[in-house]
């Protein structure tokens, strides 16, 4: 069953100097044994001619490793559909997926053609037991990397909700003003009347920066995707015109020191689709 959630995202930078704003992203909740019967009855979700979409390669597609290291990681064989890449990502990492298991992705759709997630999750359960999770980033240059985070990641809340947790080195450039050694600490929990997943950043072990995509589940109808579009009108365009207005905001009013993205590549590792920069590609 698919998940429809009104929801925003909120950011708060911390340090050097603190910048804080909150945004408005709705988001599904998609259970990819579903995946093509996602947009059945509705108008507004579903295949080409609709507004609102979700494409299989919008989402871990396969794509050759730049600067592989750690565990190799395993996107399936050409044409593997994204349930079938998901599961080769997990086994890769050692912690097969069931068969009974369920897989949830969380992310924004297609919106009139375009697509952009800065970040995207994946849910592994089984019967209700959270069991194991993918974080995928998205940088604005169409560079991706994805973080597994299996049964060492679990822990328990005081209210007794299981949930992921991983902090990890970044090694990837998606802000100009974060340094390539900062860690991510993901936190996951299963979607379900509420979605709470977040993203903070740490350098030299301080808390730089929080980021949260929060939201209540509402009825996926046509009626509500449709006062969701007018609440939120271009979804996609809105998120990414945010992220360079923000970026300007930070670098000429705030001046934050800028680091350009050629200046550290050999820190950037195990990501997928590299800019010609990295690369030394100029197709």
């Amino acid at each position: 069953m698919a998940r429809l959630y009104d929801a925003a995202v909120m950011h708060a930078r911390l340090w050097p100097k603190q910048h804080h704003f909150t945004h408005g992203a709705f988001a599904f909740a998609v259970d990819l044994e579903e995946w093509g019967r996602l947009g059945r009855g509705r108008f507004l979700l579903g295949g080409a001619w609709h507004p609102y979409q979700f494409r299989d390669q919008d989402f871990l597609p396969a794509a050759e490793m730049f600067q592989p290291e750690a565990t190799p990681q395993d996107f399936g064989k050409p044409g593997d559909r994204l349930a079938e890449r998901v599961r080769a990502f997990c086994r890769a990492q050692g912690e097969p997926i069931p068969l009974d298991a369920k897989v949830q992705l969380v992310a924004m759709p297609r919106a009139f053609g375009k697509s952009y997630n800065p970040v995207v999750f994946y849910l592994i359960s089984c019967k209700g037991k959270l069991l194991s999770g993918i974080a995928e980033v998205h940088n604005t240059f169409g560079e991706r990397k994805a973080w597994f985070l299996g049964r060492d990641c679990l822990k328990q809340d005081n209210a007794g909700e299981i949930y992921l947790q991983l902090r990890t080195p970044k090694r990837f450039y998606v802000s100009p003003f974060s340094a390539l050694d900062t860690e991510f600490e993901f936190t996951l929990r299963l979607p379900d009347e509420r979605l709470a997943m977040t993203v903070d950043h740490y350098e030299g072990g301080q808390k730089t920066l929080m980021s949260a995509w929060t939201g209540r589940q509402v009825p996926l109808t046509d009626g509500r995707l449709l006062w969701l579009t007018a609440k939120m009108p271009l979804l996609i365009l809105k998120v990414i015109t945010l992220i360079h207005l923000h970026a300007a905001w930070l670098g000429l009013v705030k001046k934050l020191p800028f680091r350009r993205k050629g200046a550290d590549i050999p820190w950037q590792r195990n990501l997928r689709n590299p800019t010609s920069e990295l690369s030394g590609r100029h197709d």
